[in-house]
């Protein structure tokens, strides 16, 4: 049995386990937000200082790479097992987390900034789980 005919999808592992680079890093990226968010209010009185941090421009700054890590680990994601459940969670929680990042730096809202990233990185962590798990599911029925 030659190579082509024992493996359906040569290069599916090799890209497999680049989707899942991907997906770990927007993980760490959502997570990082979450930190953020919920850690800055309760370490400002303990350290000062981190009051000085324009909040907004973090957010910017954060918002970025999310946005980044969710197209490079998303869009082959969906490619390969075609799962709109997991779009729908990663269209949630961009758009909660840009909302959150739009409402405070050019309307200066922030009330939203907590409960809109929370929720928006909430459902990107899950978005990142879900691809990771059915990514994985694809990969095992090309190997099969």
């Amino acid at each position: 049995m030659s190579a082509k005919a024992h493996h359906p999808h040569p290069h599916s592992h090799h890209q497999h386990g680049e989707d899942c680079r991907w997906d770990r890093l927007g993980m760490f990226a959502s997570a990082a937000c979450l930190v953020h968010c919920l850690a800055l209010p309760l370490l400002i009185p303990v350290i000062p200082l981190l009051a000085l941090i324009p909040h907004g421009g973090v957010h910017l700054l954060l918002i970025i790479p999310v946005i980044a890590l969710s197209l490079l680990a998303f869009i082959p994601g969906y490619r390969r097992h075609r799962s709109r459940d997991v779009i729908a969670l990663a269209l949630g929680g961009v758009s909660l987390c840009s909302a959150a990042v739009i409402a405070e730096t050019f309307f200066g809202i922030e009330s939203l900034d907590m409960p809109l990233t929370v929720a928006g990185g909430l459902l990107l962590v899950s978005a990142h789980v879900l691809n990771l798990r059915r990514t994985r599911r694809w990969a095992q029925a090309c190997a099969a």
